[in-house]
């Protein structure tokens, strides 16, 4: 992923989980009924799914490019000796297991549980009231509005 790419993702991450004023002034209550809404129709499961998709997406474009990315970010290590920049060229010469922390990190330090609330809960607090989220949740715990959950 070129510089320009990866600085645009995070920019957009770092606004979608920067706190906002709005985020601020949802009432506990009302927070706690779109949080349970987002646990009861799925979407707070979805966070782990997205994460590790995401990994995936990222991997597939570095992979074209990954040899030559790590061959220069070795050679431009002005204080390493050749030897040293040999060793470690040679660690770095595996992808898979690039991919491997890759993925691990990923997962860990993008907070896409946060970025589901950061989006959600806003949206939740400015179309629904807390009135409209209770007959929504009592829907969704019964029969048919698990049903209609499960086919979403």
């Amino acid at each position: 992923m070129d510089t320009r790419r990866l600085a645009a993702l995070a920019l957009a991450l770092g606004v979608l989980v920067a706190p906002s004023a709005s985020r601020a002034e949802l009432p506990e209550s009302k927070r706690a009924l779109i949080r349970e809404l987002l646990a009861i129709s799925g979407f707070a499961g979805l966070s782990e799914q997205m994460s590790e998709q995401q990994s995936v997406v990222e991997l597939m474009r570095i992979k074209p490019n990954y040899q030559p990315m790590m061959e220069f970010a070795v050679s431009e290590q002005q204080d390493l000796s050749d030897q040293e920049k040999r060793l470690l060229g040679e660690r770095l010469d595996d992808f898979d297991l690039f991919a491997q922390r890759f993925s691990s990190l990923f997962v860990e330090r993008l907070d896409f549980a946060g970025i589901i609330e950061a989006v959600y809960l806003p949206l939740y607090d400015q179309y629904f009231s807390e009135g409209d989220l209770q007959k929504m949740l009592e829907f969704y715990r019964t029969p048919v509005g698990r049903k209609a959950i499960e086919v979403m």
